[in-house]
């Protein structure tokens, strides 16, 4: 990809990432449906994760192997934080 191109998708990647961090961090967490948020807050980092490591850390070309490590890494520990603010 060009210079323009790549610079344009971090730009837009990053927008999105910046809205889905506002629409978890001002959702309503005091209300009686609370798995419901947690689920939106634990999709929202993967696919942020996700967005980070094949695009802002430049992995998108990286061997599968490594890619699969850092992306089983992110997968166990979204789903700890997760899990531990379930039952808590």
């Amino acid at each position: 990809m060009t210079t323009a191109v790549t610079t344009n998708r971090l730009l837009i990647l990053w927008l999105i990432m910046l809205l889905l961090t506002l629409v978890v961090a001002l959702s309503p967490g005091n209300t009686g449906n609370l798995l419901l948020w947690y689920g939106l807050a634990w999709a929202a980092t993967l696919v942020k994760g996700w967005w980070i490591i094949q695009d802002f850390m430049e992995l998108r070309q990286a061997p599968a192997f490594l890619r699969r490590i850092l992306q089983g890494w992110l997968f166990i520990t979204a789903t700890a934080v997760a899990l531990t603010a379930v039952w808590q």
